[in-house]
């Protein structure tokens, strides 16, 4: 088991990004009966916030038309593996949600997750 933190590390030879993180914690019923995502304050997180690589886009058949980023920091985020609706991310003004993650956090202390913007809450 690795003793140090390896995103804290590279962090002090990358320059550190700011953004939030929301994470979803139950569905209420909203003024029109329908059901809609609450989610717990926004936690500012100090990170890394990359675009992924052409790659990946072709790896895990992504939507070239969407706009996508990797949010690394040192929180622990199940993403939407395991619960019904995803965890969000606000960066730079703009609602991203979770679409896969790498989750470090038991073994090293970081995640790293793929989320995808939200072109409707803009």
């Amino acid at each position: 088991m690795l003793t140090t933190n390896l995103l804290q590390k590279a962090l002090k030879l990358i320059p550190s990004e700011s953004f939030y993180y929301e994470k979803f914690t139950d569905e209420t019923a909203n003024s029109l009966g329908r059901m809609a995502p609450t989610y717990a304050m926004p936690v500012l997180v100090h990170g890394s916030v990359q675009s992924p690589e052409n790659s990946l886009y072709q790896q895990m058949g992504l939507d070239l038309d969407k706009n996508y980023k990797i949010f690394y920091g040192s929180l622990d985020i199940n993403g939407n593996e395991t619960q019904t609706q995803p965890d969000r991310f606000i960066y730079k003004g703009k609602v991203f949600e979770t679409v896969k993650n790498t989750n470090w956090f038991n073994y090293d202390g970081w995640c790293g997750v793929l989320a995808v913007e939200r072109k409707n809450d803009n």
